[in-house]
């Protein structure tokens, strides 16, 4: 008989089950935001000026004062802080506020090490949905009012460019735009992986007028979350644990005319406008990331012993360390110089209200395409590589805690989809390939294409009299369709030569191979059966 002091307990639940802190206080005090902060100005100083020294010092004695309100699960609690001190953006000069993209770049070293989620929430805020307002130089009231509450953090935005079948292929998106007689714009579609959707104020959305010519329909509108027929639906994005990323509908959503950012086709040229600073925001915001990875690194490890020693003694430890060192100290550089190129050809032009040169926007488009691929690359392996470093505390996050290499690592995932996949920044830097050599080698460009073309044309002679020889000699072999394919296929190259008709001539030189193999395969086996 089974006495009740041996009935057997119900199985602890997880939920139930007690955290604990691994990190001890002496690693915890020497992880300190101020101790990393340190370590990052002893190598960004020395590329700044005397008043970008003292900015960067500003921002971070902000970010270490607020750095015990951010709640790592809700990015966005600790926005309108920041924006009291003007720390959601520094791009754009605005309410007497300098702006720069090196400002910009210090602004997002500053704040990543405060907390990784809160530079990414802000800057899909402040930079892509603030950048979209504040290119527009006519913006009305209602839009003035939605940038400075952007701004201030006291609203936040999303952006809508990405839909579920076109992620990379933005340009031919399917969201539809329709305008009324009386101005007021209709908007039926879904946008997807919308950065701080899931709690958004605001939307700022592309939309085109005819799916078939997006490029001169495209449209940017201005939307609010209780507008009637939006609605959102947050995705599950572990590595971006406190950023709402979400799906956003709009079902036949209607807004007054004043909302329009963007008429039909100035939309296009805005968004890719717009891509620039994004990409270059996520640059810098990566670069930020790694630095306050390899300040953990370098400190954890000569903090640690094993075998009597600092791990930072093991060549195995202290190789990993400075090949990243010296990876990220050249990428930062470049940034700078992607930075101080905006700034002084595109961004103070756009301050002043004026149109950049067509020529500076597309080399600093390739540079920032370089930029994000280079860093966001580099970044998640960097940051996987320093938390391998520290073994099984690399991969805790305690709340709390001074180490918080593991959300970075979560975040650095991300980067390389954010703004643009990988794959699509080497088309970019392809172009740009392309474009540095063609001015130089145009005329040899056109003389082997010449040549080229006489290979293929003397290709096409033969192929077509072969064709001829298997019509007339050999016809007795070829099935009925095989015969008229062949006969087909001669004719119509033989009537676009004759025409010279280019199009049709390029398109039977390919078909006329294909179709001339096929038909001497069953010669072949004609010939064999007898």
């Amino acid at each position: 008989m089974i006495k009740s002091m041996d009935v057997l307990k119900m199985p602890l639940k997880l939920s139930e089950a007690v955290y604990g802190n691994l990190l001890e206080k002496n690693y915890n005090k020497a992880l300190s935001l101020g101790n990393r902060y340190s370590f990052i100005n002893s190598n960004i100083f020395p590329l700044l000026n005397k008043e970008e020294q003292d900015l960067f010092m500003g921002f971070q004695d902000v970010c270490k004062k607020l750095l015990k309100e951010v709640n790592v699960d809700d990015a966005y609690e600790i926005l309108p802080k920041l924006g009291e001190h003007y720390m959601l953006q520094r791009m754009n000069t605005y309410d007497g506020v300098v702006g720069s993209c090196k400002r910009q770049l210090l602004l997002n070293m500053a704040v990543n090490g405060m907390a990784p989620e809160v530079d990414m929430a802000m800057t899909a805020s402040s930079i892509l949905v603030g950048n979209s307002l504040y290119h527009n130089p006519d913006r009305n009231d209602i839009q003035e009012k939605a940038l400075k509450e952007i701004y201030r953090g006291t609203k936040v935005g999303g952006i809508g460019i990405t839909e579920p079948e076109h992620g990379s292929d933005a340009v031919n998106m399917k969201t539809t735009a329709k305008i009324a007689e009386n101005g007021d714009i209709t908007y039926n579609g879904t946008k997807i992986y919308t950065t701080n959707g899931a709690v958004a104020d605001y939307f700022s959305t592309y939309g085109v007028t005819d799916i078939s010519n997006p490029r001169r329909t495209m449209m940017l509108t201005l939307f609010k979350r209780d507008d009637p027929g939006l609605s959102t639906e947050r995705l599950h994005i572990p590595a971006a644990h406190g950023v709402g990323i979400a799906k956003v509908n709009y079902d036949n959503i209607t807004v007054t005319k004043d909302r329009m950012i963007a008429p039909p086709g100035e939309g296009y040229k805005r968004l890719f406008r717009g891509l620039t600073p994004e990409r270059f925001a996520i640059t810098t915001g990566t670069l930020g990331g790694v630095w306050h990875a390899l300040a953990t690194g370098t400190i954890y490890t000569q903090l640690r012993h094993q075998f009597g020693k600092p791990l930072f003694k093991y060549q195995g430890i202290s190789h990993v360390l400075s090949d990243t060192y010296s990876e990220l100290s050249a990428y930062t550089a470049f940034a700078m110089q992607i930075a101080d190129f905006y700034d002084k050809k595109v961004g103070e032009k756009i301050h002043r209200g004026e149109t950049p040169n067509a020529m500076d926007e597309a080399t600093v488009a390739i540079l920032a395409a370089q930029g994000k691929y280079l860093t966001t690359r580099m970044s998640h392996r960097a940051t996987y590589e320093i938390v391998q470093l520290m073994g099984g505390r690399g991969a805790i996050d305690e709340p709390g805690s001074n180490n918080i290499i593991n959300r970075g690592e979560n975040i650095s995932r991300l980067m390389e989809v954010l703004g643009g996949h990988r794959n699509i920044q080497r088309m970019i830097i392809e172009m740009g390939l392309k474009a540095s050599t063609s001015m130089a080698i145009g005329s040899n460009i056109k003389k082997a294409k010449r040549e080229q073309g006489k290979v293929e044309q003397n290709i096409t002679q033969l192929v077509m009299a072969r064709a001829e020889k298997m019509l007339s000699e050999e016809a007795q072999f070829l099935p009925d369709d095989e015969k008229a394919n062949l006969s087909n296929a001669v004719n119509k190259l033989k009537a676009a030569v004759e025409t010279n008709n280019k199009i049709e001539m390029a398109a039977y030189a390919r078909v006329l191979p294909k179709v001339l193999s096929k038909a001497g395969k069953a010669v072949y086996k004609a010939k064999k059966a007898q």
